[in-house]
Order: C-alpha cells, then sequence, then structure tokens
C-alpha cells in the first residue's frame, strides 16, 4: 500500500517515521530533524549517475542508478523491515518527492507495508516550514540571558535545559558559539537550512508560554536568526548576568581545551583585523609560549569587554545576577522565572 502525504499531513500523525533516501551528505547538511537515512545512492554513486546523465546519456544514468541500488536493496530491505516492527507508517522522501522516494515506497509498498511517499519531498519542507516558523513562534515570551564572554552563559541554558526548562540553544543549533573562537570545537559544518529546521522543530514542541535563550546578534558566524525569532529576542525579557574574571577564564579554558594551536592562531588572525598590530603580536607571542591563562585574560579585557560594552548599551536590563558558580547562576535565573510567574 502506498500514497502521497504532505508534511502538514504529517505533522497530524503518531508513529510515524521519516525516511531520507538522499544521500548521507545531503541528509547531513539539509534534514527534516527525526528524520533518519537510509540512502539508495551513496555520495559517490550520485556523483558518478549525475556526470553520466550530464555528459553521457539519461539512459545509461539509470542503467548506472539501478545497479548501485541493487547492490544495497538487502540492506535497505532488513533496515526497513527492523522501521516497520515500530512504526505504523512508513514515509519516504527525497530532494523533490521524485524518483528515489517514489521507486522506494513504490516497492516497500507493492511487498505489504504501510507506506507513504512526501509530497514535493524536501523542498515542499523547505516551504512549509519557512511558512509556518512565524506562526510557530507566536504567543512566546523570550527570556534573554545577556553577559560578556566566557561568564558561563551557555553552561546555565544547559543545566536549565537538563532540570526540563524550555532552552532554545542557538548556538549549539548554529554550530557556533558566536565569536572569532567561534566553530572551534564543532562537530559539523554551519547549514543555515539544519539550523532553520532546529528552531522550527523546537518551537512545534515547546509546550510551555516561554522561551530561555542567549543574547545573540542577528548572524551567528555565517547563518542568520529567522526574522521572526529575532525580534522576540529583541523584544524579549532581558537578564545581565556576570561573575568573577576567575570563573570565566576557568570557563574558556574548559570550552577551548581542544583547539589546536593552529586553530586558535587562525582566529586570532581574524581578530587582529580590529585590533593594533602591536596587540596581536603579543597575543601570538602568549600563544606560541602556551601562555593561554594569560592569553585569555589579556582578550576579555582588551578585547571582548569593550566591544559587548556596545551590546550591552542597547538594552534596558529586567534584572542584573551575579553568581559565582554556574549551579548559582542557574538558582537565580530560576528565581526570576518564579518572581514574574513563568514557573511556580
Amino acid at each position: 500500500m502506498s500514497n502521497t502525504i504532505t508534511y502538514k499531513e504529517v505533522l497530524e500523525l503518531d508513529n510515524y517515521i521519516l525516511i531520507d533516501v538522499r544521500t548521507p551528505k545531503e541528509f547531513a547538511r539539509e534534514p527534516i530533524i527525526g528524520a533518519i537515512n537510509i540512502p539508495v545512492l551513496l555520495d559517490d554513486e550520485r556523483v558518478t549517475v549525475g556526470t553520466t546523465y550530464v555528459q553521457q546519456s539519461k539512459e545509461l544514468a539509470k542503467e548506472i542508478g539501478i545497479n548501485c541500488i541493487s547492490k544495497r536493496l538487502p540492506e535497505i530491505f532488513k533496515q526497513v523491515q527492523e522501521l516497520s516492527k515500530k512504526y505504523r507508517r512508513l514515509i519516504f522522501y527525497c530532494a523533490r518527492g521524485g524518483m528515489r522516494s517514489g521507486s522506494m515506497s513504490a516497492l516497500f509498498g507493492a511487498l505489504g507495508y504501510r507506506v507513504s511517499k512526501l509530497e514535493g519531498g524536501y523542498k515542499a519542507y523547505r516551504e512549509y516550514i519557512a511558512k509556518n516558523t512565524p506562526i510557530a513562534n507566536e504567543g512566546f515570551k523570550y527570556i534573554v540571558l545577556h553577559g560578556r564572554t566566557g561568564i558561563g552563559k551557555t553552561k546555565i541554558l544547559n543545566k536549565l535545559e537538563e532540570l526540563g526548562y524550555p532552552v532554545m540553544d542557538l548556538e549549539k543549533m548554529a554550530d557556533h558559539k558566536g565569536s572569532f573562537f567561534g566553530n572551534l570545537c564543532e562537530k559539523r559544518q554551519q547549514s543555515q537550512k539544519r539550523f532553520e529546521s532546529e528552531i522550527f522543530h523546537f518551537l512545534l514542541n515547546n509546550k510551555k508560554g516561554y522561551i530561555l535563550a542567549e543574547s545573540e546578534s542577528k548572524r551567528i558566524g555565517d547563518i542568520y536568526i529567522p526574522e521572526s525569532v529575532y525580534d522576540s529576542l529583541v523584544s524579549g525579557y532581558h537578564l545581565m548576568a556576570d561573575t568573577t574574571l576567575e570563573h570565566r577564564i576557568e570557563i574558556l579554558m574548559e570550552d577551548y581545551a581542544n583547539a589546536s594551536k593552529e586553530e586558535l592562531k587562525a582566529s586570532l588572525t581574524k581578530v587582529g583585523r580590529y585590533i593594533s598590530k602591536k596587540n596581536l603580536a603579543k597575543y601570538m607571542e602568549l600563544l606560541e609560549n602556551d601562555k593561554l591563562v594569560e592569553l585569555a585574560t589579556d582578550l576579555v579585557k582588551e578585547y571582548y569587554d569593550p566591544l559587548y560594552q556596545k551590546s550591552i548599551d542597547k538594552y534596558m536590563f529586567n534584572e542584573h545576577i551575579f553568581y559565582s558558580t554556574t549551579d548559582e547562576g542557574v538558582e537565580k535565573v530560576i528565581e526570576f522565572l518564579k518572581a514574574h510567574g513563568f514557573e511556580e
């Protein structure tokens, strides 16, 4: 049994699984959150088929594609069979709802599985979330945590998330920490499409009337926060957080512990566009001599704190909180939520 289903209709279902039959690279860069990847063609196979289609013939490209798929069919069948034991409906999709997802849904439908093909594929999904993210965002009040570099805003929010509070971790979603050093120690390359999907599904699944988030500029690394979400950040409640310099340096040392010297040097070079040659030479010397605590302290005091003051001056803060440990910071945010009626 096979039919076609829209993404709007998918959201009304329960006990289903979305199966992305695109290549692993396509899936990693542009996922539907919650879907799994069972590729009909691997990355190199798709390149070969595409090149053959353009440079030789459509028929030869099809033949190569069928040969590649046939080799993988036993493994594909095994994975689909296992999923059918857990989910009532299997929904296949590809880039535009074309040949790849159509062939898989037809095959498994003919074998008696309860399957559907996502109408329009990933492209239609993208159009849906672009239209519906502003709608999903309506009604939420944002509580925004501000603070200078290294104060541990992300660590506070992570602990609040572990405790069940609705935290929109934009830097995690963006795979970037929001500074010249922000891409260090990140496992994935940034993706605007993946970022927007993460935001949409967070909004869709948030059952509370508020959202905790960290203060961000419109751009995080190379990607942009959707307009409706950014406007909500600006118009929300604003908390100014601060901690001791010693605690800040400890946090920075922990955050960038796995960064190589070459990566740190490349990030310092970016900072060099905005500081004097004398200061850049000093920072590079500290790095070469492995004086990382001194380097972090100087960067915080001489570069980041003066820079962040411009951001601080833009806002009227509803509350200022000071803490010596991350746990104390968490407690003070919870106190704010209770005092303003967000939590009992």
